[in-house]
Parts: C-alpha cells; structure tokens; sequence
C-alpha cells in the first residue's frame, strides 16, 4: 500500500511513455516505470548536464518549481551518484531534458525498485524491470581512442553507458568525440557509437545522429 501511494495514479501518454497526474513518472514500451516523480525543496535549482568533476564544461539549465501559472514542476529520479540524482525534467521543451541536480534540491531524492524500496547509489531499474548497476563510464577494456570526431552543429544528444541503456551525460553541437577506428563509417542514425567524450569527463555511446562523420 506505502509503494501504491508512492507512484501514485498512472497516465498513459503514448507508446513507450507513461507518466503520474505529474507529467515524471516515466515506463518503456513495455509498462516498466524507470522513474519516480519529486519536487523541488525551492523555487529554482541548477540542473547540469554533465555530471559535475574538475575539466568538464559546466553546462546547466535552471529547473523551476512552479511554472508562470502556478503549476507544480516535478522531476524524474533514475537513478542518484553521490550528492547527484540524474533526473529527467518533462517540463524542457528542448534538449537536453536528462541532467544532474543535486539531490539536496528534491524533495524525494531516490530512485526506487518496482516495489517501492529505496535503492542505493549507481542502481536503477532496467529495461526487464529488474534492479541493474549503472556503470559511470561506458566498458572500453583494451580500446584506445584513434579518431577525433566532432558533434554536427545544432544537435544535441544523451550519452549512454551502452547502446539503449542508461544516460551517463550529454554532447552538444562542437564537441569532440574520440572514437576507436580510423574511421566511423555509415550507419542508420539511431546506431550507438562507442567514444570517449571529453567534454562529459567519461566513456560512452552517441548516437550516429549527432555525428556526421557517422551518419
């Protein structure tokens, strides 16, 4: 009963997303809900889209708690690292909508399983509704980078600890990605390629899309 009063009613919004009375309560395709909905402990808080570490760019928006007409804001939790929760905000109309905010800035800063228990740092539901680590940086045993690709102009796009999997950080337009051939190659544009993102501090995939030397 405490889970069912936690998460609440459910909306469903369209194929692959469903969300609470407050629009951050979110499922995949198949009704598996990877984030709880939170407010925020005060009127405005810095979201970054990178996780924040000395020589990463600070990039951030600012996350209201209200909007001009009085309207409740709420936050999507995934998942939380140290005194980070990386969040999805519904109330973006642009990208990226996926960043960091200190969790002292929500007013329920967890992430939960299918059952409503807490879960601690670097976990988070999977895409099969079970409870998976969340790498911080993509696997690249043995790979070096070789090639400096940059990000095409006016794109931004998540980066993830694999292909499909969880959002680690972003890239936007200019930024340089190391991949590890002398080549990209051509690939659809939702393909995941793997690289080291400077300017995010960390491995992981990008999607073709943001990359012309892929695409």
């Amino acid at each position: 009963m405490k889970a069912m009063k936690r998460f609440g009613l459910w909306l469903t919004l369209g194929i692959g997303m469903v969300a609470m009375a407050s629009p951050a309560l979110a499922a995949n395709g198949n009704g598996v809900k990877y984030t709880h909905a939170s407010t925020l402990t005060q009127e405005q808080c810095t979201v970054f889209e990178n996780y924040p570490k000395p020589g990463v760019p600070v990039r951030t928006w600012t996350a209201a708690r209200r909007s001009p007409t009085g309207q409740t804001h709420h936050l999507g939790v995934r998942y939380t690292y140290n005194s980070y929760a990386l969040v999805l905000d519904h109330s973006r109309t642009t990208s990226p909508s996926w960043g960091f905010v200190a969790k002292s800035c929500l007013t329920d800063p967890y992430a939960y399983d299918g059952a409503g228990h807490r879960l601690g740092d670097l976990s988070a539901i999977g895409g099969n509704g079970a409870v998976k680590a969340v790498p911080v940086s993509a696997a690249h045993d043995g790979k070096k980078t070789v090639a400096t690709l940059h990000v095409g102009n006016g794109t931004v796009g998540t980066l993830r600890s694999a292909a499909r999997s969880f959002v680690i950080g972003n890239v936007r337009d200019g930024d340089p990605f190391q991949i590890t051939t002398a080549h990209c190659g051509h690939h659809n544009p939702e393909q995941w390629i793997l690289g080291y993102a400077p300017n995010s501090g960390r491995w992981g995939y990008a999607q073709a899309r943001v990359l012309p030397a892929c695409a």
